[in-house]
């Protein structure tokens, strides 16, 4: 079993794996703030960073599952296509460009998700 090496870091995917679901739920947040009853469903989840970071968890959360249904995608792939070729001594296929040259890839995009949630939960019960 050989550890993939990443070949260039794409420093815009890096950037939108971070930001993109920072910023969805930014808005998420101040459109269910603005949305009527702001008042009570901030004091519901104990102020307004707590109810800031529930979003935030939120989004972060989904977009580590998506990254880890990507992951699983590209193994299911990637033994679809060397099990055709015949080839299963074969680590990967010649024909075919996997992402894991690339840093982020699926695992790195759904460890940084999962950890920004975990860090959003520690601040979250910290300020509650």
């Amino acid at each position: 079993m050989t550890i993939p090496r990443a070949d260039r870091i794409d420093a815009q995917r890096l950037l939108s794996m971070i930001m993109l679901p920072f910023a969805a739920a930014l808005a998420m947040a101040s459109a269910a703030a603005v949305g009527g009853g702001a008042v009570e469903r901030i004091a519901e989840a104990g102020g307004m960073a707590p109810f800031v970071l529930g979003f935030v968890q939120f989004c972060y959360l989904a977009v580590g599952m998506a990254h880890l249904s990507g992951v699983i995608v590209e193994k299911i792939n990637d033994r679809l296509v060397t099990g055709a070729r015949g080839n299963e001594t074969q680590s990967e296929p010649q024909g075919l460009t996997l992402s894991w040259h690339d840093f982020p890839n699926h695992i790195d995009g759904a460890a940084i998700a999962c950890g920004v949630t975990v860090l959003c939960l520690l601040v979250g019960d910290f300020l509650r």
